[in-house]
């Protein structure tokens, strides 16, 4: 697989402020999180407007069936839905009655579950990033119960499921590894065991984690400025390098979309728009993804 050239990325859209979180709808087009509080909205031609007033700083989010955007708010603690009219309800706060101070990044599966990190236990990220502890953990979601399926994870991060939903990637950032977790019948979470390079690359902090569909973990590193993937061999492999932030600013999430999803979109907490370029493989199809 090629590497990809600086010049063969555009940005879309202006004016977002830390849009960490991205998806793209069927109809092109793409939301972001926003630091104020709301979702950004994209249009292919690059014109950005908002909805929403959830509080908070909106980190990760996915798109559920109707369309209706999930949002992970490490601002406020909640995990939420946000309705496209801008209203909302807060589906978690808490889990085996702890409270959920962290919220980063909600996965929608098949059967209708939420999975959901929770960075760290302490409220403060700053506090979670400067004295790494294993003290993240992660949620399922399942008939509006939230339960702690996983524990013992140092900044629990970005989350992804393989196509057939039989594991659960998530990336440690702190540690710096992928770890990949059996999924029981039950929504437990087994046997966790490390994916790809352990560790990874120095500076190598893993953030937002996705598949592509011939089976490759694409990985944004926002401390390397750097977008890579892990092969289905176990290699990993810097796809984007961009050092001195002159397109890429600290980022921190990839999704697919457009045509046969084969553009990626680069969330990031320093810019202002949605970089995004073609792939050497379609993203693998997420639910609110219908087939064209």
């Amino acid at each position: 697989m090629m590497k990809i050239a600086p010049d063969d990325i555009i940005v879309i859209g202006s004016g977002v402020i830390r849009p960490e979180g991205v998806m793209v709808q069927n109809d092109g087009t793409v939301l972001a999180a926003d630091a104020r509080g709301q979702i950004a909205t994209i249009r292919p031609d690059g014109y950005t407007s908002f909805y929403g007033n959830v509080g908070g700083t909106p980190n990760g989010i996915c798109l559920d069936e109707q369309g209706n955007c999930i949002i992970a708010n490490i601002g406020n603690g909640q995990c939420q839905s946000l309705v496209r009219d801008g209203t909302h309800t807060v589906l978690m706060t808490e889990a085996n009655g702890k409270r959920m101070p962290t919220p980063n990044f909600p996965f929608l599966d098949r059967k209708g579950r939420l999975w959901v990190s929770n960075s760290s236990y302490r409220a403060s990220i700053e506090d979670a990033l400067q004295y790494p502890a294993p003290d993240g953990c992660i949620v399922l979601i399942e008939e509006r119960q939230p339960r702690i399926v996983a524990e013992g994870i140092t900044f629990a991060n970005g989350v992804a499921l393989n196509a057939d939903e039989t594991r659960l990637y998530i990336a440690a950032t702190m540690d710096r590894v992928i770890w990949e977790y059996t999924i029981g019948t039950d929504g437990s979470l087994r046997s966790p065991l490390a994916y790809g390079p352990n560790p990874l690359p120095e500076l190598g902090y893993p953030d937002g984690i996705a598949f592509d569909e011939a089976g490759n973990l694409w990985i944004a590193f926002p401390a390397l400025n750097a977008i890579g993937f892990i092969t289905t061999e176990g290699e990993l492999v810097m796809a984007l390098e961009d050092p001195k932030g002159i397109i890429f600013k600290k980022p921190t999430n990839i999704c697919f979309g457009w045509k046969n999803l084969e553009t990626a979109f680069i969330g990031s907490l320093g810019g202002t728009g949605i970089p995004c370029f073609q792939v050497p493989y379609p993203g693998m199809r997420l639910v609110h993804q219908s087939k064209d």
